[in-house]
């Protein structure tokens, strides 16, 4: 087996395979949980929604309750004790006017009911009062007044009416409603009857059908988790009519319809909902076909029956699983791409592994035959253990050989050096010499002439012996710069010396060449605030290579104020900035003049002795040479770069004294 395909292996069996399962186990295993947790919260939800719908139907009973002991219902109240013993009141008219006007009055105030009556210890109806009705049929009886109902004449009925509990709604279905529904019509709420007691007799009883809008309100607002749909049926075993009576369906049946008896749970295609409630009246059951869920709770709403409601919310399963598929379907995808990964891994590995054992193999036979050897390296471990001799045998060899090319450069450099500090220095003395002897002699020349001053090319004679005394002083300077620089060699022992100290001696020394040209030295007193800063090193060379900087940032000036002389400007005194930081370990001084700056074209050769950039007659090149190489034997370290604004920075740092 070739090593990729050894490595798949691997990887697929020992990483892939398992993570993949172990994914897909733990979405079907948090789906699963998340499910459980999901139906909890349906459950309570229904709960909720059930508690409210007993909240609103409580407070119907309230309000039935207090209407029943309403002034006008008390005035009416003699009139139904007289109609016990089959018995009219003088007044009967009169009170019933009364109390239809206040019923109307109340109906359209409250809205919460659709019809009132009012019903003598028989049943009949003395009174009824339908919303959206003005004119009520009237019926003649064996009583001595009409009754606004086919009168009634069912015991059962009648001794139902004569059990009900006073100070009680009781919710039952009136053969009066039954009869305006015929049997193919049900009412959503069954008739709420409130016995009416005169003193202490039962007279009669009020009888409310409350029409239902204003639970359809509350159901169309209450929170369906999971976008469930909510559906309501009535379970009644003793009325066959009622028993299994859809009430409430979303979008489709609400409280307020009146309710064909042909919509049974029990006949549509939620007949599993029926059965699952047959054996168990609190749970969840499931859609085999369509992928539903039911979740419903039984909830009884009226007092003292044994009428119940059966409350659904169907949920569909998509809301439950269609997250955990995409999560799978990106477990699916990943492990696709970590394959496609792991073969290019595999590819990549075996080329990691055996490329650096080929390599270090054929470098050895290489290094056998006296070939040059090419260092390996390797990020495992192994093979770098394999390979770390021989590279560190090749490294050492490298290195020694390096440094031995170091030695041979820097010995020739000094050989260089010495030579050229030799040769200086011979040339400085044999030109001085001569040099002095001819000042000597200019200047008795000179004298002699002024004493035969009436010679008539006297004064030109003067003048032309003058010019060459300043040839042989610019000469003599020029030697002396050769002798300084070939001098340049690093102390043997240097000392402590204070910065601030040794820059306060800088403006007295170059005071006179920088008035000379306008230029002002700034920054000076700020500098002077400091403590003693201490460094290490010679401070008669670093003045010397101090001086050499401050001049030639005086002249870099002069040159911009004869720049304006030449352009008719109106001439301005320039300035030279100097400045102090402190760095960690070391110090840094800044010295920015306001010249033309350095050209990018020399700005490698402005260390290069004998360099300069002044007209011939004028410097020697050497300044920059020597303040360099003092600054270097200070362990120091000196840069010069452009200003943006115009002009130079030379920026020189040293180390503290320690």
């Amino acid at each position: 087996m070739k090593l990729k395909s050894y490595i798949f292996s691997w990887v697929t069996l020992v990483t892939l395979l398992p993570a993949t399962v172990l994914g897909l186990f733990a979405t079907y295993y948090v789906q699963n949980l998340y499910h459980q947790d999901a139906t909890d919260d349906i459950q309570r939800n229904l709960e909720n929604i059930s508690a409210e719908v007993s909240r609103s139907l409580l407070a119907d009973q309230d309000l039935i309750l207090k209407l029943a002991e309403s002034k006008a219902f008390k005035q009416f109240l003699p009139v139904l004790d007289l109609a016990r013993s089959s018995k009219s009141h003088v007044d009967y008219d009169n009170r019933l006017t009364i109390i239809s006007q206040f019923l109307k009055q109340y109906q359209s105030v409250i809205g919460l009911f659709d019809t009132f009556r009012i019903m003598d210890v028989r049943g009949n109806s003395m009174l009824k009062v339908k919303a959206g009705q003005n004119n009520i049929t009237h019926y003649e009886g064996v009583d001595p007044y009409p009754i606004m109902d086919k009168e009634i004449f069912i015991p059962e009925y009648m001794k139902l009416l004569s059990e009900l509990p006073i100070d009680n709604v009781s919710f039952i279905e009136l053969p009066q409603t039954r009869e305006e529904l015929g049997l193919e019509s049900n009412r959503v709420i069954p008739d709420a009857v409130v016995p009416l007691m005169y003193k202490e007799q039962r007279v009669g009883y009020l009888a409310v059908t409350i029409n239902g809008n204003h639970i359809d309100q509350l159901l169309d607002l209450a929170i369906r988790l999971y976008s469930g749909q909510l559906l309501i049926a009535e379970i009644d075993e003793e009325n066959p009519l009622r028993n299994g009576q859809i009430l409430y369906e979303e979008n489709r049946l609400s409280f307020a319809e009146k309710k064909s008896t042909l919509e049974k749970i029990q006949n549509k295609n939620k007949s599993l909902i029926w059965d699952a409630f047959q054996k168990q009246a609190y749970g969840k059951v499931a859609h085999a076909i369509d992928d539903t869920h039911y979740y419903y709770m039984e909830y009884f709403p009226y007092p003292s029956s044994l009428a119940s409601w059966i409350i659904v919310s169907e949920v569909d399963d998509k809301i439950f699983t269609d997250t955990f598929e995409r999560i799978r379907a990106g477990i699916w995808l990943l492990t696709g791409i970590a394959i496609f990964s792991s073969l290019f891994f595999a590819h990549y590995a075996s080329r990691s592994i055996s490329s650096p054992i080929l390599k270090l193999a054929e470098n050895l036979k290489h290094y056998a035959d006296g070939g040059r050897q090419v260092t390996i390296k390797s990020n495992i471990n192994e093979i770098q253990e394999s390979s770390e001799s021989f590279n560190y045998m090749a490294k050492k060899l490298e290195q020694e050989q390096y440094e031995r090319l170091k030695a041979e450069d820097s010995m020739i450099q000094n050989a260089k050096l010495a030579s050229l500090g030799q040769m200086a220095a011979g040339i400085g003395h044999e030109i001085n010499n001569p040099l002095n002897n001819i000042r000597s002699l200019s200047r008795l020349i000179r004298r002699d002439i002024e004493k035969h001053s009436a010679l008539d090319n006297t004064a030109n004679m003067l003048e032309d012996m003058r010019s060459l005394d300043e040839e042989v002083t610019r000469a003599s300077d020029i030697v002396q710069g050769i002798l300084s620089f070939a001098r340049q060699t690093p102390e043997k022992k240097f000392s402590g010396i204070d910065l601030i100290g040794l820059l306060k001696t800088l403006d007295g020394l170059v005071k006179q060449e920088a008035k000379r040209y306008q230029v002002k030295l700034i920054g000076l007193e700020n500098i002077e605030k400091y403590d003693a800063i201490m460094i290490r090193g010679d401070q008669g060379k670093l003045q010397q290579a101090l001086v050499n900087i401050l001049l030639n940032a005086i002249h870099a000036n002069a040159d911009r104020i004869l720049m304006q002389k030449e352009q008719n400007h109106v001439i301005t005194d320039t300035e030279i900035k100097l400045s102090l930081t402190k760095d960690k370990d070391k110090v840094i001084l800044s010295i920015q003049d306001q010249g033309a700056g350095i050209d990018e074209s020399i700005k490698d050769q402005i260390f290069d002795p004998f360099f300069t950039t002044k007209v011939v007659g004028h410097g020697t090149g050497l300044g920059l040479s020597i303040a360099l190489s003092i600054i270097q034997s200070h362990q120091g370290q000196l840069n010069i770069s452009n200003v943006i604004d115009g002009g130079a920075k030379v920026d020189i740092s040293l180390p503290f004294y320690s």
